[in-house]
C-alpha cells in the first residue's frame, strides 16, 4: 500500500462459526500496530477504531445453536491512512441481517445481546 500507492481491500469470508469475526478483530489489530500513533481527542485513532468493536457487537450479536456470540450482520470496515502509513480515520458500517430476530426469537437462540445488557443493567443506570 505504502509502496505502490494504492488502496488495498481485505475480504474476510467463510462458513457460520468459522472464525470471520475474530480473524477482522486480529487483522484491525495489526493494522492498527502497523498504522503508527496519530492522535485524536486524547486517544489514538487506531484505540477508538479498536474500541468501536464491543459496541457493534452488542447490537449486532447474538447467541445461536452454533455459536454464543454470533454476528446476525455484515460490517464494511474502512481504514484510512495517511501518506506516511499512520491511521488517520476510519467508517464503519453496518448490515443487520436478521430483523426478524428484534421481534422473535426462536428457541434456544437468542435476542441480540444489547437487550440482556439492559434488562441486567441497575436501575439507576438505565
Amino acid at each position: 500500500m505504502i509502496n505502490e500507492e494504492k488502496s488495498q481491500s481485505i475480504l474476510v469470508s467463510g462458513e457460520s462459526g468459522a472464525g470471520k469475526t475474530e480473524s477482522t478483530k486480529l487483522l484491525m489489530r495489526y493494522l492498527a500496530y502497523m498504522g503508527g500513533r496519530a492522535v485524536s481527542e486524547g486517544r489514538t485513532v487506531e484505540q477508538q477504531v479498536l474500541e468501536s468493536n464491543p459496541v457493534l457487537e452488542a447490537f449486532g450479536n447474538a447467541k445461536t445453536v452454533r455459536n454464543n456470540n454470533s454476528s446476525r450482520f455484515g460490517k464494511f470496515v474502512e481504514i484510512q491512512f495517511d501518506r506516511k502509513g499512520r491511521i488517520s480515520g476510519a467508517a464503519i458500517r453496518t448490515y443487520l441481517l436478521e430483523r426478524s430476530r428484534v421481534c422473535q426469537v426462536s428457541d434456544p437462540e437468542r435476542n441480540y445481546h444489547c437487550f440482556y445488557m439492559l434488562c441486567a443493567a441497575p436501575p439507576e443506570v438505565v
